[in-house]
């Protein structure tokens, strides 16, 4: 049997249950901010933490809508340009942020080709993992590249019940594992898989996106960017990572991932402005938004409310006039259909 052959047939097997998308009715904006909201995370009220991608302030939205700061990263990371990307909450009294600084002499993302060179300036110094204290408000660094860390573009933690982070590296295309009560790094999961022959489908050369873990913490999940995939990390019991292997395929450029108690995988493609809903088994998806039905512009990450799903809509593509741009739009979940 051909190689494209059995690529036909397996695309065929992991998406063999489609449902259309959501009415533009299930979908509302929750709050609205004067910068582009990238990171999620649910509080313990019902609300959300958000990173706004270009201040550097991290906000919390209340399940109202109400929006306050509670940090800055520029106390920090001073005029740097760059992103803040992802945002994870370790339950208690500290909120993680990815910050990625960008070089001024290979310009990111305007040049997305020169990415990687950018990661060899040594003018770069500010990208890294930061830690807010929720009680103060104080950020300080975990890990950055002044640290000697090879980061290149830092994107998204994900909170371990150990207290360890796991820390996506778009650009670089792997992951790394960090301690942040040793302020230690080591790269934990660089896989063929995150960028496969080394080539782009997308068009964007980037390598793993969004990431999350399993309910039981027995693998770490990610959607990759270049070659958009849904994919899965084995963690072994020493807590090193396995061979990954890929779940389904089918879409465009994924950026955010989450995964319910029941182990249902919920994604975001950025240029299509979608939002999906994948089964345990990657065999089933169900479209939740896409832009002509919902206020979906370049949708990033995705947080869980008390009865539905929510996502930053970046609008990095400029999908959403100003009314709707620079927000978080949530729809009600309904019952599950498998």
């Amino acid at each position: 049997m051909s190689r494209r052959l059995v690529l036909f047939l397996t695309c065929l097997l992991s998406t063999s249950l489609w449902v259309g998308p959501a009415t533009a009715s299930e979908w509302r904006i929750l709050a609205q901010f004067d910068d582009a909201p990238e990171g999620l995370v649910a509080d313990d009220k019902g609300g959300f933490y958000v990173s706004l991608f270009h201040s550097g302030h991290v906000m919390q939205v209340a399940k109202d809508g109400t929006v306050r700061k509670i940090a800055d990263l520029r106390t920090v990371i001073g005029s740097a340009r760059g992103s803040t990307v992802g945002i994870d909450w370790d339950g208690v009294d500290k909120l993680y942020v990815a910050f990625s600084e960008y070089s001024k002499r290979f310009p990111w993302p305007a040049k997305a080709k020169l990415s990687v060179e950018a990661c060899g300036d040594a003018t770069v110094t500010r990208s890294g993992l930061y830690a807010v204290t929720l009680s103060t408000g104080v950020v300080e660094p975990v890990v950055t590249r002044a640290d000697g860390y090879p980061f290149c573009f830092p994107d998204d933690p994900v909170v371990a019940s150990d207290g360890s982070v796991y820390l996506s590296d778009l650009s670089l295309k792997a992951i790394w594992k960090i301690d942040p009560q040793e302020k230690s790094a080591v790269l934990w999961s660089k896989d063929p898989l995150f960028d496969p022959a080394g080539k782009s489908l997308s068009g964007y050369p980037v390598g793993v996106n969004g990431i999350a873990l399993a309910p039981d913490e027995g693998a770490l999940y990610g959607v990759t960017g270049g070659v958009p995939m849904l994919v899965k990390v084995p963690i072994n019991a020493d807590g090193s990572a396995g061979e990954a292997e890929m779940l389904t395929f089918g879409y465009d450029n994924m950026d955010g991932l989450e995964v319910d108690p029941q182990g249902n995988f919920y994604l975001t493609e950025t240029l299509r402005s979608e939002v999906w809903k994948v089964s345990p088994d990657a065999r089933s998806r169900e479209q939740l938004g896409e832009p002509l039905q919902a206020p979906l512009g370049a949708p990033a990450s995705l947080a869980f409310g008390e009865d539905s799903i929510c996502v930053t809509n970046l609008n990095f593509f400029g999908h959403l006039p100003d009314d709707k741009a620079k927000s978080i739009a949530c729809r009600r979940l309904g019952p599950s259909l498998w």
